[in-house]
């Protein structure tokens, strides 16, 4: 979708311009898929929540210009993955190899094409703040850590968990930046599932529930899409998959948009749940074929 409104684009040679133009009411670019893709922009670049007014677009600041590299190793064994790293690079990346399957499953949950997979950012999608930003799923589940650039020179981090608050809506302070995910080493260790739900199998996901499940046992089940914010549940050893599906069903909240209705998203993301457990705890050299492997 043409942005009409814009008269501005601001090209950054520095952090301190990048915040500067932020907070004089631009925009951050970096994939633009989001961006283009609503009609009515809210600062997150997702649509406005209910009842909150939509500030006019008219200035954009283009991140890519501040050239981050796209992913890097910690030294504590992790990743720090730039917010303007495509999903494309983040996935063919040599560094995130042990991720890719999970990751591919995964970002498979966002409906575009290999052309969007190739402009869309895995920052822009929790920047987004869509209920189904499969980039934000992974995130969660994966453990990762949001490093934020502040307008002060600072530098604050929160989990991926809390990053998004509601459609539209992050943690991100008005001239912050998103400026990387940071992914524990303890995550390439870890067993992955995904389970997606649509109301048509090319349709925008409706129920997303995604489950990791640690070498000590501990495991995390993420629900996304079939509710306004991320929700993580974790136990201290995998529970049975009748209790994971009741503590998914028991959530208090569920989203209510075209793609589903809440009573609908609270029924499969509950179906999600028992085939997300069995395949975080099913032996994998066991023979499977009986098991249904829908997603």
């Amino acid at each position: 979708m043409d942005l009409v409104s814009v008269t501005e684009l601001h090209r950054p040679a520095s952090r301190a311009d990048a915040h500067a133009a932020l907070l004089a009411g631009a925009r951050a670019l970096a994939g633009g898929t989001a961006l283009h893709g609503e009609a009515h922009l809210h600062p997150a670049g997702a649509a406005a929540p209910p009842g909150e007014a939509t500030p006019p677009l008219t200035a954009l600041v283009d991140l890519l210009d501040l050239r981050w590299p796209d992913v890097e190793p910690l030294p504590d064994g992790g990743l720090r993955v730039a917010a303007t790293a495509t999903l494309r690079t983040v996935l063919d990346h040599p560094l995130t190899a042990p991720l890719r399957p999970f990751l591919h499953d995964a970002f498979s949950c966002l409906l575009a094409s290999w052309k969007i997979w190739g402009r869309a950012t895995w920052g822009g999608n929790l920047c987004a703040a869509l209920p189904a930003g499969a980039g934000t799923a992974a995130a969660c589940t994966l453990g990762a850590t949001a490093e934020i650039w502040t307008p002060d020179g600072d530098t604050r981090t929160v989990p991926a968990a809390q990053f998004v608050l509601a459609p539209g809506l992050t943690c991100l302070a008005p001239g912050e930046i998103l400026r990387a995910l940071l992914i524990p080493a303890s995550a390439t260790r870890a067993r992955y599932a995904v389970r997606r739900h649509s109301l048509v199998p090319s349709g925008r996901s409706g129920s997303v529930v995604t489950g990791r499940l640690d070498p000590a046992g501990r495991c995390t089940l993420v629900v996304t899409a079939a509710v306004p914010a991320p929700q993580v549940l974790t136990w201290d050893r995998p529970p049975m998959a009748d209790a994971a599906a009741a503590a998914v069903r028991g959530l208090p909240l569920w989203h209510d948009d075209p793609q589903g209705h809440p009573s609908w998203r609270r029924h499969v993301a509950g179906i999600a749940a028992l085939a997300v457990v069995a395949d975080l705890t099913t032996d994998p050299t066991a023979d499977t074929t009986h098991l249904e492997a829908s997603c």
